[in-house]
């Protein structure tokens, strides 16, 4: 018996260096996903001493999983002054979804809370052309693994988290670059109350961690501490205590998207219905980009257009677009005079069709909304008037552009193309045998693209 005793002290024993106590619920728990199994892995290091200047209180519990480049992950717990170490967790692939999901379930199992912010520390991409051949889109990229969390995949995470806190996360914070996109808000945002990020990249240094964690304050509501996120991070760049870069945050309310998918379709609608491809080419040449130029301001998209396009129902629809965002982000700040027209929510748009990918049109919002459609009926009302125009003038470099970019991404858009093209050199007149020839040898090798 004595024996049996012994065996079960030692297994309690054990497990208690394992894995740490559970303690009483307090206000807040703050979980970083600390992903510097990269280039940004001494910025991993200086952002948890930055958490350790205010550390964990009697109501806030601050707790991180961080994965080095050249060392095994941790799992800590940030006292002032001091990152405590509870476990050494080896190598780990933090571009894998379900280690997020297993992060988060030990942390909350640990240090219950009434509210919980999530961090997800890394590179981000939002959605990106990285090649033609080799789209890639997400968050967490780990070097190690070569893995990265898909937009698909985040979205598959929020769930499960949501059934492991038996209601929404309180907050999602991406301190990543890139990611405040509509397309991965839409991935979340049935099981994430609040998302903070970024339309534009982001510096090194990453979040003011110190001066977030030291103005939330005990009883603080989640709307109140993602806003906090926003404007201290605009403000460290901002010629403030992390110097002066071009910068972007924003915070938003996901019970506001289903308003704003509605007036996203509406938007579309109306463009289709209209011949706006002259607004929209213009409207795409001024309109704020960032550092993928697929990803643009779609705030400052619906105001460049409300200017210029007067029809009545297109107006009502940007109206309804401008006011639907507006009412999604709660806080939204920038930097410097190249990010000025940058309002807290960015969405593909490509402004060519060669440079969309179809890859994209598989993306939940892609699926649910009509945005994709909108894009391809913009490219089917510009690509061939405009290289058309150029035919009659006896110039085919546009058609030679067009069909050396050209490949299956485009697909919908050229045989739209080579209809009108068919129908323009031989049903009409003006074209000579000459230019009529170029133009069948170009249609024949746009086909096998």
């Amino acid at each position: 018996m004595k024996r049996v005793l012994s065996i079960l002290a030692l297994v309690m024993i054990v497990g208690l260096l394992a894995s740490p106590v559970s303690a009483a619920e307090k206000d807040w728990t703050w979980m970083v996903f600390l992903n510097a199994d990269n280039n940004l892995d001494s910025f991993g290091v200086t952002d948890q001493d930055e958490m350790a200047k205010v550390g964990s209180n009697d109501w806030l519990n601050i707790v991180t999983l961080i994965d080095r480049e050249k060392g095994p992950a941790t799992f800590n717990y940030i006292e002032k002054g001091n990152v405590k170490k509870l476990k050494d967790m080896g190598e780990l692939d933090m571009g894998d979804y379900n280690q997020l999901v297993s992060f988060v379930k030990d942390t909350v199992a640990a240090y219950p809370a009434k509210h919980y912010a999530l961090i997800i520390w890394n590179h981000g991409a939002g959605w990106k052309n990285k090649a033609k051949s080799a789209v890639q889109k997400g968050i967490s990229y780990d070097d190690s693994s070569n893995n990265h969390i898909t937009v698909e995949q985040l979205g598959i995470a929020a769930g499960q988290i949501k059934t492991i806190l038996g209601k929404n996360l309180d907050i999602l914070c991406m301190d990543a670059c890139l990611m405040q996109m509509a397309e991965v808000l839409y991935a979340v945002k049935s099981n994430i109350d609040y998302v903070v990020g970024s339309e534009e990249t982001e510096p090194g240094d990453g979040y003011p961690y110190d001066q977030i964690l030291g103005a939330l304050t005990a009883g603080m509501q989640p709307a109140d501490l993602a806003k906090i996120v926003a404007t201290k991070y605009v403000a460290s760049y901002n010629n403030g205590t992390q110097g002066s870069s071009p910068s972007t945050q924003s915070a938003v309310d996901c019970s506001k998207f289903d308003a704003l998918k509605d007036a996203i379709d509406g938007f579309a609608k109306a463009s289709i219905a209209g011949s706006y491809g002259k607004q929209f080419t213009t409207a795409l040449t001024a309109v704020q980009k960032f550092y993928y130029r697929t990803n643009i301001d779609l705030l400052h998209l619906v105001t460049l257009l409300k200017a210029s396009i007067k029809d009545q129902t297109f107006q009502t629809a940007a109206t309804k677009l401008d006011a639907a965002i507006k009412d999604l982000v709660i806080a939204s700040g920038n930097t410097q005079a190249t990010m000025k027209n940058a309002y807290g929510l960015a969405i593909y748009f490509p402004t060519t069709a060669p440079s969309f990918d179809k890859a994209y049109s598989n993306l939940a919002f892609a699926k649910d909304t009509m945005w994709d459609e909108m894009l391809q009926d913009y490219y089917k009302k510009t690509t061939a008037p405009a290289i058309i125009a150029d035919l009659e003038n006896g110039d085919i470099a546009s058609l030679i552009e067009y069909v050396n970019n050209s490949s299956d991404n485009n697909r919908e858009v050229s045989s739209d193309l080579i209809a009108k093209l068919n129908f323009r050199a031989y049903s009409e007149d003006g074209i000579d045998a000459a230019t009529q020839a170029a133009i069948g040898n170009l249609v024949k090798e746009l086909k096998t693209k």
